[in-house]
């Protein structure tokens, strides 16, 4: 019998850090334009550009954990769209400094700060989140709705400490994080070494627990699971703090009800061979998100209901 350490040991390792986040540029293509904004009160959020350079400003959050680079994902559709696909690291993943005591509704202020500083101050931009980052996107419609044209949110995971809300197949290991936050510390900086020591290896326990398309996206594409790979590395490059605090705000209480917040063009995209985060999340927001709508692709797991609706996705921000 497992003893409650290597029970979340087991469970970290099979984290969706790429199934909440997802895969990455490809390896053989040019890096993608990457930096840092300094925001004003000297913490700096990091960046990488996907797409048209000149096309509609979409931001995009990534998955707990994820980074940066997952965005690559999608950047020929983002290119193919117009689209200037820009991925924004929360506070202690990646490029982005560590933020003590952050709440989910920080977030909306430092987006708008980033917005400001890449030429966009004063005007509307888009927002695409994917599983973890939904409740980011949220907050965005609770805090800027007068900012925003569109949001989508692909693959969201739903709030964990609201009555009736859907269950995931990860959501014992996230509850897990929450309370005993040490541990995490410990396990993700096992599983960081693991990654540097073994990583294909790491890469195919995790994806053990895919739905098969998803592991046949990734672990079939050389491209694809050398920048899954990289983008695991990114998640854990500032140590494990950054997302101990992911996971625990994703499982706790987000700051705002789905109810409150004001109606907006909001679309949600969920795959129905998605253990992670299943098609029973999708009708949850949608009855709880004024003005949302809901798409659901019975054939699609959590990395593949991105992949595939890429262009529909990306054609909601051109359409406005």
């Amino acid at each position: 019998m497992q003893t409650r350490r290597q029970a979340l040991l087991t469970g970290l390792s099979l984290l969706p850090a790429v199934a909440l986040g997802g895969p990455a540029l490809a390896a053989a293509r040019p890096r993608p334009i990457e930096g840092c904004v300094k925001l004003p009160s000297g913490r700096r959020i990091g960046y990488a550009e996907f797409g048209d350079p000149a096309g509609i400003p979409v931001f995009y959050f990534h998955g707990t954990p994820g980074a940066r680079i997952e965005a690559g994902l999608i950047a020929d559709e983002a290119t193919a769209a117009g689209v200037r696909l820009m991925a924004l690291e929360r506070p202690g993943i990646g490029l982005s400094d560590y933020q003590s005591g952050r709440r989910i509704l920080d977030w909306p202020a430092d987006v708008a700060c980033v917005a400001d500083v890449l030429g966009y101050a004063g005007t509307n931009f888009g927002v695409l989140a994917l599983s973890g980052g939904a409740p980011y996107a949220l907050s965005c419609i609770r805090c800027l709705p007068e900012r925003l044209t569109q949001v989508a949110i692909v693959s969201g995971h739903t709030p964990m400490c609201v009555s009736g809300a859907p269950a995931g197949s990860e959501d014992g290991t996230i509850a897990m994080v929450g309370r005993r936050p040490r541990l995490a510390r410990l396990a993700f900086k096992i599983e960081a070494n693991r990654l540097r020591k073994h990583p294909d290896r790491t890469l195919e326990q995790i994806a053990s627990h895919w739905a098969a398309s998803d592991r046949e996206l990734i672990l079939c594409n050389a491209e694809y699971r050398a920048a899954t790979i990289e983008t695991l590395s990114q998640a854990t490059r500032c140590g494990p703090d950054g997302i101990v605090t992911d996971v625990t705000l994703l499982g706790g209480p987000w700051g705002f009800s789905l109810e409150a917040l004001p109606a907006s063009s909001v679309s949600f995209w969920h795959g129905g061979c998605d253990p992670i985060a299943p098609p029973g999340m999708g009708h949850y927001f949608q009855r709880h998100v004024a003005g949302s709508e809901l798409t659901i692709d019975p054939r699609a797991g959590h990395l593949t209901m991105l992949k595939w609706h890429a262009a529909a996705i990306l054609s909601r921000f051109t359409a406005t």
